[in-house]
């Protein structure tokens, strides 16, 4: 069985516009957090691009042979790679307070099915199930 067609586009407007009212917003008021001030500026930069990438996705994207194509993808693009980096970036850090855990399980929570569509197993695997099930205890079900 042949599986279907996805584009990177149709993931993502599936994805993300689909989940524009469940974005947290991040604010840290607690001394304790200053442990994981690092990890909470990066979860910050990843909700800034994740909320400019759900209102570029709410637009109607410009025709592929208009002129306002290429810069609408250009900035589509480098939106895409400043979340990625940012997703990166909190793979290296170490969560030490319970915000900077719920804040990386949220994360992971929204972002790691969409990326199973492209792998051959898809979430249909138990050590990716345990993940999310995982990401959404500590999240606290914010998906």
């Amino acid at each position: 069985m042949s599986k279907p067609s996805v584009s990177r586009r149709s993931v993502l407007g599936a994805s993300l516009v689909a989940a524009v009212t469940t974005v947290p917003a991040i604010a840290s008021t607690n001394p304790a957090e200053e442990q994981d001030a690092a990890l909470l500026d990066v979860l910050a930069r990843y909700w800034q691009a994740e909320r400019a990438i759900l209102a570029i996705e709410a637009e109607a994207e410009p025709p592929a042979t208009s002129p306002a194509y290429l810069a609408w993808e250009t900035k589509f693009d480098a939106l895409i790679a400043q979340r990625a980096k940012a997703i990166a970036q909190m793979a290296d850090l170490r969560a030490m307070t319970p915000e900077g855990q719920r804040g990386k399980a949220t994360v992971l929570e929204r972002c790691l099915p969409p990326c199973l569509l492209w792998c051959d197993a898809g979430a249909d695997i138990p050590e990716i199930r345990l993940a999310l099930s995982l990401a959404r205890d500590v999240a606290g079900g914010v998906n």
